[in-house]
């Protein structure tokens, strides 16, 4: 194998890669490695560990030799990376070393065969469905912060994906929240049962960037795989084994009189308050920043007490007219739903200080959340 790539080619292929290699010693060394395949005027490179795999193609200026080889995935991305922008970097197999030249730097970087590399089941061919890359990547951020990390409950430490005649709807919670969001701009054929399934939390993470790298995605779900496919860039991740929960039954009823208020300046006062809640002395997890939200005729009011005598409260105004409620929550929660909204306006539909609370944009349904409360 020998053949000439543009730094910026190479760096982008390896930085859409690499996240799915492994680093920890203890590991199987070839996942350490990154599989490059050079043919027909491309390189591609494929990293995995077993259960994510990531796929980048990348148009090479020169190949005068093709060939597979695989090296150490972040040490190479780590060299691309520093070398000067706008260059062309050779890379040239001899034996079991691959040589790397950019200008006046050369380096060698030990190699593995390529056939001990994994050769992963590409599942079933199931039929997929294809949408706009920037509608799926804000669908994402609305719900990803909800999902859970390492949870016992592993079929919670994902998102769950729903593909149905109706659309395509993404649900992610951690046993406190939820968050959902949904959108009929791709759709099912509906001639069978919706296709679904979980995707594993880091799969998700790694989702996220290679949205950017084309203007379609095509997704398509199999029996025990998820595939998204983007242009040059391909993501393969295993499904989480389990049934997710029951998430429409916890949804729930909108109220007649809901809280209307500004979500920037909600968010404000509720980071505010939040920075003394992280002390709060009635929480057993001191971590838990715990806040009181006190909503009155057109008030939402939001106080704390901290360690040591610490405390803070903050109010805005907001349009309400109904009883006076109060609720406790975890801030953070708050925060994160108040952050993945985009509307000027937030509507909060609160029953009583008991019940869990549905937050969404007051023009619609395709995105909702919803906050268990905390006990005062």
């Amino acid at each position: 194998m020998k053949l000439s790539i543009p730094q910026e080619g190479l760096h982008s292929l390896l930085q859409s890669v690499t996240s799915a290699a492994q680093s920890q010693a203890d590991t199987m060394a070839i996942l350490r490695n990154a599989l490059l395949d050079a043919a027909d005027g491309f390189l591609t490179a494929t990293c995995t560990n077993l259960e994510l795999t990531l796929v980048a193609r990348a148009q090479l200026i020169d190949i005068a030799a093709e060939g597979s080889v695989t090296v150490p995935a972040k040490l190479l991305q780590g060299v691309s990376a520093s070398l000067r922008g706008g260059s062309n970097i050779e890379l040239e197999l001899d034996g079991n070393q691959l040589s790397v030249k950019c200008g006046r730097y050369s380096g060698t970087l030990e190699t593995l065969p390529p056939e001990d590399f994994p050769r992963l089941d590409p599942g079933n061919d199931v039929d997929g469905v294809t949408m706009k890359s920037a509608v799926l990547a804000k669908m994402l951020s609305e719900t990803h912060f909800a999902m859970a990390q390492s949870d016992p409950r592993y079929y919670l430490n994902g998102m769950l994906i729903e593909i149905s005649e109706d659309g395509l709807r993404l649900v992610a919670t951690d046993g406190h929240r939820l968050s959902c969001s949904e959108t009929s701009e791709c759709k099912g054929s509906g001639d069978s049962d919706p296709s679904k399934g979980i995707v594993p939390r880091n799969s998700i993470n790694a989702l996220r960037p290679l949205l950017a790298f084309s203007d379609d995605v095509e997704l398509a779900i199999g029996d025990n795989q998820v595939r998204f496919s983007l242009g040059d860039r391909h993501m393969t991740s295993k499904l989480i084994e389990g049934r997710y929960p029951e998430y429409r039954r916890v949804i729930p009823e909108r109220q007649e009189k809901p809280v209307v208020a500004n979500r920037e300046t909600l968010e404000s006062a509720l980071s505010r308050v939040a920075l003394v809640a992280r002390e709060s002395r009635g929480v057993r997890d001191q971590r838990i920043p715990l806040v009181s939200v006190l909503v009155k005729e057109n008030i939402v009011g939001i106080s704390t007490e901290g360690g040591q005598g610490a405390q803070a409260q903050d109010e805005i105004e907001a349009s309400y007219h109904g009883p006076e409620i109060k609720v406790g929550f975890n801030a953070i929660y708050l925060t994160d739903v108040l952050r993945s909204l985009q509307s000027d306006e937030v509507e909060i539909h609160v029953r009583d200080g008991n019940s869990s609370v549905l937050v969404c944009a007051p023009d619609g349904e395709a995105v909702q959340h919803i906050v268990m409360p905390m006990r005062l």
